[in-house]
């Protein structure tokens, strides 16, 4: 009677090990993009959570509403069709939740970055911008006088800022310039809410704050 028990109990572990969904986060772009599967058609741009690439998703998110002109994080389960059609997927993408929603980018490397704050300076004859690009851990800009570039590391939240170099034109406020290539240099971690994103030092403390500029 115990052996038959525990092969019950065996069996009902292996039933729902092979059913339990695949959860994923998934990052939206927004605005579909011209792809090709079967035939031509429309695809998401998405990225996977801590991947700095974006790609084509060919299928349909089902339960998934969404609107052109938003970025969103979403997190989707992935089933198994049983039997799927000759020309369609083994895989079916079902909506769990969708976790942010915004007119401005969910990832501090798209679009360009105005800086409206450095440490406790709000006001500037030229603001600063910033622009990142994680596929190639670059960012670079302008420091309100000279063009700037560096190299970035971004791993989660966390941010390691370094070969940082500007040209060398003379400018009327030096300082900004100077305070804000030594903050980049301090930036330990950064916090995207809304259009703003901040760049904080190994303590928490703001370094540098920025206003989503415009999309590329």
């Amino acid at each position: 009677m115990k052996l038959k028990t525990v092969v019950i109990l065996l069996l009902l572990f292996f039933i729902i090990s092979c059913s339990t969904n695949d959860k994923k986060i998934l990052y939206i772009g927004k605005a579909k993009v011209d792809c090709v599967g079967v035939g031509p058609q429309k695809c998401f741009q998405v990225k996977d959570e801590n991947q700095t690439e974006w790609y084509l998703f060919y299928d349909d998110i089902e339960g998934f509403d969404y609107e052109e002109g938003f970025y969103y994080k979403i997190k989707i389960k992935i089933l198994e069709v049983e039997h799927p059609p000759a020309d369609g997927s083994s895989l079916k993408y079902e909506l769990i939740e969708i976790l942010e929603k915004s007119p401005i980018p969910l990832n501090l490397d798209q679009g360009s970055w105005l800086v409206t704050q450095l440490r406790n300076k709000e006001h500037f004859g030229r603001n600063p911008f910033i622009k990142i690009d994680l596929s190639k851990n670059d960012i670079y800009g302008n420091t309100g006088c000279n063009r700037f570039s560096g190299k970035i590391e971004v791993t989660q939240n966390e941010v390691a800022i370094s070969e940082v170099s500007a040209t060398k034109m003379a400018c009327r406020e030096m300082d900004v310039e100077e305070g804000f290539l030594k903050a980049l240099q301090d930036v330990s971690s950064y916090a995207l809410n809304d259009a703003k994103l901040q760049f904080l030092d190994k303590n928490g403390e703001l370094l540098i704050e920025c206003s989503y500029l415009k999309s590329e």
